[in-house]
């Protein structure tokens, strides 16, 4: 199951993915460190609840879609009141997500029947985030890049940076980064050698010891 979910991380603009069952119970999750146990819990659980009372009603949705400001959670319903639910950039391409679900979605479903389900844990925080492949959705803060004369040739790593905050934080990612990275301009900063003060900046964004901890430690290499 884990790989299957790692499958869907690495597509453009997903920040994490987590499956629950119809019993309340959650099978696995990849999800930034910032998305405790707790809070996925009582996602799967209204989300499933939804569901049911859509059944109920003779609706039969075969994707639900919740748009926020920095975020869009993709709900696929499965078999027996499980769901796969998907967390991801508002302008994530839609058309890949289903495509590859479609591919997907069996071997989801008979991972979650060959074995009971068991409460687990968000993803280790020592794992690594993949690099977010420049997608529309990634290439936004690359034009604010430009407009303050950033080195262009600074663009994929300012992208992967923005993928490490993401799996540090979450959604709100891409607007930290956008904001951060105009004081960082403001302040003279342009240059790759000057991007130990934008880490810094972001960390003062972060604001908690142990996820600075995990997102320095992915972008250490890039600095």
């Amino acid at each position: 199951m884990d790989s299957l979910l790692k499958e869907i991380n690495m597509l453009p603009g997903v920040f994490g993915c987590f499956v629950y069952t119809g019993n309340q119970e959650l099978v696995t999750a990849k999800l930034p460190p910032s998305f405790k146990a707790d809070t996925i819990m009582t996602m799967g659980n209204l989300l499933t609840r939804s569901i049911k009372m859509g059944a109920m009603t003779n609706l039969d949705p075969t994707s639900i879609e919740f748009k926020f400001d920095e975020s869009l959670l993709i709900v696929k319903p499965l078999s027996e009141g499980a769901v796969l639910v998907m967390v991801c950039e508002p302008e994530v391409n839609k058309s890949l997500i289903n495509m590859t679900i479609s591919m997907l979605i069996s071997d989801i479903q008979n991972a979650i029947n060959k074995a009971p389900a068991a409460i687990a844990q968000p993803p280790a925080q020592t794992e690594t985030m993949q690099p977010q492949t420049m997608s529309a959705a990634s290439a936004e803060p690359v034009r604010e890049h430009r407009e303050a004369e950033i080195d262009a040739a600074l663009a994929p790593v300012l992208v992967a940076i923005k993928g490490a905050l993401a799996y540090a934080i979450g959604p709100i990612a891409g607007q930290i980064m956008k904001e951060t990275i105009e004081i960082w301009a403001l302040q003279g900063a342009k240059s790759k050698r000057q991007l130990p003060a934008l880490a810094t900046l972001l960390c003062d964004e972060i604001n908690d010891k142990e996820l600075e901890a995990e997102f320095m430690s992915q972008i250490r290499p890039l600095l």
